[in-house]
């Protein structure tokens, strides 16, 4: 039997051209050799676990944004319906319906985000705080991987407004 670094040797020779990687890892006893290549789907999270984590936080902010929506189509109807034809209203006043529409739709906007914030802090913050802390990843790494995907845009939007308890509050405050 070899000593590991005979063995190292000799999996030396069979180690891939410049650029390319490899893990060795000891299996039954014996080093072996792997080829490995990163995963270019999550960059920035290396961790699928925690990128799975994200990307399940991210679907159910998403969700959220449901209920308003159809409420507000729902409500446009039925504005529509009562301003036309039991108020009699015709074509001269078309411009009430698109006014209004903009005002549902502001309070449509403000709705889901309210409840994305409430469910990101109630749901979504404490399960990250203890990964952070299991991962040993700072706040700010975490930004700057979920940054690096699109597809986890509406979670960026709530973690870019936490600020994180050990933050230097210089960071934070506006200078006088």
């Amino acid at each position: 039997m070899f000593s590991p670094f005979e063995e190292l040797e000799y999996l030396a020779d069979y180690l891939p051209d410049e650029g390319e990687a490899v893990v060795v890892t000891r299996q039954q006893g014996e080093l072996v050799c792997q080829p490995w290549r990163r995963d270019d789907l999550r960059d920035g999270v290396e961790d699928a676990d925690l990128y799975g984590m994200l990307v399940q936080a991210n679907e159910r902010l998403n969700a959220l944004g449901s209920t308003p929506l159809w409420s507000s189509a729902i409500f446009m109807f039925w504005f529509a319906v009562l301003m036309h034809g039991l108020l009699g209203l015709g074509l001269q006043q078309w411009y009430v319906v698109p006014g209004v529409g903009l005002m549902v739709m502001y309070g449509c906007f403000h709705w889901i985000r309210h409840r994305q914030h409430h469910f990101f802090l109630r749901e979504v913050l404490p399960a990250l705080k203890s990964e952070l802390r299991a991962r040993g990843i700072t706040p700010y790494a975490l930004l700057s991987g979920v940054r690096q995907h699109a597809e986890l845009r509406t979670l960026l939007d709530d973690l870019i407004r936490w600020v994180p308890d050990a933050a230097p509050r210089s960071l934070h405050r506006r200078s006088p």
